[in-house]
């Protein structure tokens, strides 16, 4: 019964019942006042009585159905399908600062459908201008890009966004002249603040756009400096063909939750080559270029130099174009990043990236994953935090906070994150996979991890990540049928590892070679020829990947441990030195504790017991390092069981 009020609510039903109560009296008092004056019979101040009687259950019934929104007479049952995610969201407990605002996605118009792009472009640009205002708390493009459809709660995704103002917009294109209507809502009351409606011509359209942010602005009464002004007349292109081909290629680059793939990346270049080609000025174009060529490169798609040249010459390209540009800096950033892990350099462009564009979660997100791999954790949890304020419904964002409570071992709130992005997308299998996994490094429970495996669709598997995660838990449950079964299974030749099934030989960012866990699984069950055959073809894809990066940290640690796993006790430990000297902790505190682990791996498959100890009693505790959970169950330390050190370090809580 309880449930129903509150749906009559939802559904408006109480405020139709009380606005038709006050009409009808109104009627009913000028009936009864004017009718006489007019000698017109009293059966006739009867008849609007009984017809006001007659039509208020008809006017509730109405409503029930239909709801009335900015888009015109909607079916409520349509907002039931685009708010279903907002009951549990994260953003509605937090305090909402006056001067904040959601930019939804706004409506295409146009009668020509192919004009979708255009009004996402109309939408986007009027966003990236608002993430420019220091002033203004703006929510990012991931985020409001969910409420794309369907009719439009206002107050509800209000909170759920964690903004006071929200702004609806649509774009009608129709030849050379387009169409802009804007309206600013206040969330907390539905007060319509502000509206306008621009006619002009498709070369006036990014001038347009920029005015319209200076209205918004104007409205919420921002404060805009001298250089906010000047961003905000900045274009990105004149180009718009050009500007719908980098919208195109963004898509395809921003994670989701469903997995990165080589082939996402190779179509969003192709796009982008399109772009540049289009409007050689176009310095956003460039920018994402260079994340492109930076990502192929860190997630082991791509190790060559080239890729990284590449990187290199359209993050120039980009700053050349625009010294200003904050996606110009992001980009340089992460060319020092991912290329050299030189986190002083990228920290100088993160920073000047954040003055340019102080709204943009993808800049906060990324001062947080540098600030970890700095070894400064507080800080990097702080931007993080500001980053999911900016963009509470956005996947990637959520992971990289999850990684962070991971890592410094702070499970409720790593459970509290991954309830938060389940909230927004109850299937994104690395969510499902994730809150599971807290039992794997908190207690050494590899039940519930196995059981979220079994809910995630046998087709997803991207980079092999699904494979790894199941033949590493099947290792650790020495269950080799399961084993065999999910290596045969996998069509990939070479397997991603993205951190959630432990962390001795986890090499996050290298792509390890199928014949390794074929190896693995041979020994297990005895077969030393076997094992020996696929070790030694495991060898030779390392190699092979050395020569195009011969410094690697983490390709050093996976040929160490083949070296290991085939009795080559001196290559083992010499790659292992080489390893450890290339990408210690202090270089890197999220992968340096990975790499120290896994050469503590190394020194176990050797029989150096003494070494072995000694590396995990300095690494048990530490952010991103083993804990007792995963030593309880992770095969690489068998030899090391009895040892009462061990013991103790399996103990430790």
């Amino acid at each position: 019964m309880k449930s129903f009020f509150v749906e009559l609510k939802r559904r408006k039903v109480y405020r139709v019942a009380i606005a038709y109560a006050v009409a009808s009296w109104l009627l009913i008092q000028i009936a009864t006042q004017v009718f006489p004056f007019f000698e017109i019979p009293n059966w006739a101040v009867r008849l609007v009585v009984i017809v006001l009687v007659l039509g208020f259950p008809i006017a509730l019934i109405l409503s029930w159905i239909f709801d009335l929104t900015p888009q015109g007479i909607r079916r409520t049952d349509d907002s039931d399908r685009s708010l279903a995610p907002l009951q549990i969201a994260p953003a509605t407990t937090r305090n909402i600062p006056e001067k904040s605002i959601a930019v939804l996605p706004f409506e295409n118009l146009s009668d020509d459908k192919d004009n979708e792009y255009f009004a996402a472009g109309v939408h986007d640009d009027v966003l990236s201008n608002l993430a420019k205002v220091a002033d203004l708390k703006v929510i990012s493009r991931t985020s409001v890009q969910q409420f794309k459809s369907g009719a439009r709660n206002l107050r509800e995704i209000g909170l759920a966004l964690g903004v006071a103002h929200i702004l609806e917009g649509t774009a009608r294109r129709a030849g050379n002249r387009i169409r802009v209507n804007a309206q600013l809502i206040d969330a907390r009351s539905d007060a319509h603040l502000w509206g306008e409606t621009f006619d002009r011509e498709i070369t006036d359209l990014f001038a347009l756009q920029s005015e319209l942010a200076e209205r918004i602005t104007q409205a919420l009464r921002a404060n805009l400096s001298a250089r906010e002004k000047t961003n905000l007349q900045t274009h990105p292109t004149r180009d718009i063909l050009a500007y719908e081909l980098f919208l195109r290629a963004r898509e395809l680059f921003h994670w989701a939750g469903s997995g990165y793939s080589y082939d996402k990346g190779a179509d969003a270049l192709r796009l982008i080559d399109e772009a540049v080609g289009r409007d050689p000025q176009f310095a956003l174009a460039y920018a994402l270029a260079s994340r492109l060529h930076s990502e192929l490169f860190w997630f082991g798609y791509d190790k060559s130099a080239s890729r990284l040249e590449k990187a290199k010459t359209a993050a120039d390209t980009a700053l050349k174009l625009q010294p200003n540009l904050g996606e110009a800096h992001l980009a340089t950033a992460f060319y020092y990043y991912y290329g050299f892990r030189r986190y002083d350099v990228a920290q100088k462009h993160v920073t000047a990236a954040i003055r340019a564009i102080p709204n943009n979660a993808d800049v906060l997100n990324t001062a947080g994953a540098i600030a970890r791999r700095d070894g400064r954790w507080h800080e990097s949890v702080t931007n993080l935090e500001q980053g999911r304020d900016r963009d509470p419904r956005n996947l990637s964002v959520l992971w990289g906070l999850f990684e962070s409570y991971l890592a410094l071992h702070e499970y409720p709130k790593a459970e509290g994150t991954a309830n938060d992005a389940l909230s927004v997308s109850p299937n994104a299998p690395f969510f499902v996979l994730a809150r599971s996994a807290i039992a794997l490094f908190r207690d050494g429970e590899t039940a519930p991890l196995r059981s979220s495996l079994r809910q995630v669709p046998s087709s997803f598997d991207p980079g092999g990540v699904t494979s790894t995660i199941a033949l590493r838990l099947s290792l650790m449950e020495r269950d080799l049928n399961e084993a065999d079964r999910v290596l045969a299974a996998c069509a990939h030749e070479k397997l991603d590892d993205n951190g959630l099934s432990g962390v001795a030989g986890a090499l996050d960012g290298y792509i390890v070679p199928k014949s390794w866990y074929a190896g693995l699984i041979a020994r297990a069950r005895g077969d030393e020829s076997s094992a020996y055959t696929a070790f030694e073809q495991a060898k030779r894809t390392v190699q092979d990947d050395l020569v195009q990066c011969p410094e690697d940290a983490k390709t050093l640690a996976m040929l160490a441990l083949i070296h290991a796993a085939l009795g080559e006790k001196k290559d083992a430990l010499a790659a292992a030195a080489r390893a450890g000297e290339l990408l210690p902790i202090a270089k890197d505190s999220f992968d340096g504790p990975i790499l120290a682990t896994t050469l503590a791996a190394v020194s176990a498959k050797l029989g150096e017991n003494e070494s072995a100890i000694r590396q995990l009693e300095s690494l048990v505790g530490i952010p991103n390092g083993p804990t007792p959970g995963t030593l309880r169950v992770e095969p690489e330390w068998d030899s090391l069981r009895d040892d009462p050190r061990f013991k103790k370090l399996v103990a430790a809580q």
